[in-house]
């Protein structure tokens, strides 16, 4: 008898980068997972509603919650685990506008004049 191999797991995931702020959630869910179920996901992580969560992925916004992430171009091919595919995250405000999206660079260029003096090989001037 030959072992079989299921197939149910193999390359099925889609790896995705959800931000907001400083924020960063990593999943990994199916390429047929609606915007809808993305949303519920996230929801349950934070604690919070998912009608009021608003998903873009480079300037396109997840407005159908029933269309699967492979119709929004998210592909098991480009979201790799060594690359996943960032979303943006924005939630609606009280009043029912949605915050500014923002997301917070994971390292600041903050270079000050003696490193930058250091780096050429000049004293600093203390004049």
């Amino acid at each position: 008898m030959q072992p079989t191999f299921s197939s149910a797991n193999t390359n099925s995931d889609c790896y995705l980068q959800i931000r907001r702020g400083k924020q960063t959630i990593f999943t990994d869910v199916s390429e047929t997972t609606t915007a809808g179920d993305l949303k519920r996901i996230i929801a349950n992580i934070l604690k919070i509603n998912p009608e009021i969560i608003r998903l873009t992925c480079k300037g396109q916004l997840f407005d159908i919650d029933g269309k699967h992430l492979l119709e929004y171009g998210i592909t098991t091919r480009e979201a790799r685990p060594q690359t996943p595919v960032q979303l943006e995250l924005i939630l609606q405000l009280d009043d029912g506008t949605y915050e500014v999206e923002e997301i917070v660079p994971y390292t600041a260029d903050s270079s000050s004049r003696s490193d930058e003096s250091q780096q050429m090989g000049s004293p600093i001037d203390s004049k």
